[in-house]
């Protein structure tokens, strides 16, 4: 049986391992799916490509401040959050602001496919409509997540010598346990199952109609719809995996939460909780490994867009000197 010490370095070094790995590929997979889907043609004509975009933002600044601040936390014990009070609140209010932020685009984007497989329906899903709904998310969320900055602060441990970033005790701490479970556990894995099943009754119902009555230009751009739905329902399936031990746990401490416990049982409790995070800065960092994989057409483009600057790159190295050289030799002549 191990002590408390050793559980504490093997978890210390899990993160010292996996943390850099999952910030430094999570931020540059984020940034090429913004760059694809910005720039491809074939992927930028579907409205649900914006949905995709903001959540790779989201995604990307998630990683290097929550994922960052938990690294140097667990891996280095530099936790800026116990020095300032200010630190403490605007941290927490990160960790629930931009863990739902992303969350929720995925979720526009399976509803904006829902809508797209129904009849009738199609005119929900623009480019107007899909701005507005980022910008109302966004702006939800900044308002849903402000009693994180009220109730949280620097309190101390029951022993009375180490200080703690936590919520406030009493009714704000029964409140959280059944936001956390609610709101981040069961919410958004459940509403994106949901619409992710329900699209693909809806697209496998009238496949077979599309495919006798449209034109060929048409049923081009529905090919590049269901493509990009594929893509979608699979990282759906990624996210729903790998947020379901947390949302475990969270179900665990709501129910356990007014039972006594020994010391040794609240470490064992947060300790799993901190290995559970780690999927969450997986599923972070997921969304391009999960595109490439899985779609020959992102693989495509990302393909054609890495050769496209590449040979620009190539060209302007090339004409560059070039040029330098013409004009040194203008200078000389002169």
């Amino acid at each position: 049986m191990w002590t408390t010490n050793e559980f504490i370095v093997f978890q210390r070094n899990i993160f010292s391992v996996l943390m850099p790995v999952i910030i430094v590929a999570g931020t540059l997979g984020s940034i090429l799916n913004i760059i694809v889907f910005s720039i491809s043609k074939k992927l930028r004509s579907s409205p649900c490509s914006l949905y995709f975009i903001f959540a790779s933002i989201g995604y990307v600044i998630y990683l290097n401040i929550v994922a960052l601040l938990r690294y140097l936390q667990i891996s280095f014990n530099i936790d800026p959050s116990v020095q300032w009070s200010w630190f403490c609140k605007l941290r927490y209010y990160a960790i629930g602001f931009l863990l739902m932020l992303p969350r929720s685009y995925m979720l526009l984007a399976a509803i904006d496919r829902y809508l797209m497989s129904k009849s009738g329906q199609h005119r929900l899903s623009s480019y107007p409509v899909a701005l507005k709904m980022i910008l109302l998310t966004f702006f939800f969320w900044m308002i849903m997540c402000v009693h994180l900055i009220i109730y949280f602060d620097i309190q101390i441990s029951s022993n009375g010598t180490n200080r703690i970033c936590m919520n406030s005790p009493g009714s704000y701490s029964t409140f959280l346990s059944f936001y956390s479970l609610l709101i981040n556990g069961l919410s958004m894995p459940l509403l994106m199952t949901i619409f992710g099943l329900l699209t693909l009754r809806n697209t496998q119902q009238h496949r077979n109609q599309i495919h006798n009555t449209m034109t060929l230009i048409l049923r081009r751009r529905k090919k590049q719809e269901w493509l990009i739905l594929r893509m979608l329902l699979i990282q759906i399936i990624v996210n729903v995996i790998l947020s379901l031990p947390v949302t475990i746990y969270l179900f665990y401490a709501g129910l356990t939460q007014y039972y006594k416990k020994s010391m040794f049982r609240i470490f064992m409790e947060n300790y799993v909780y901190n290995m559970f995070t780690l999927l969450q800065y997986i599923n972070a960092a997921a969304s391009f490994y999960v595109y490439s994989l899985t779609s020959r057409t992102f693989r495509k483009e990302l393909y054609c867009l890495i050769v496209y600057y590449s040979s620009k790159l190539k060209q302007y190295m090339i004409d560059r000197p070039a040029a330098l050289l013409t004009r040194l030799s203008h200078n000389i002549a002169s």
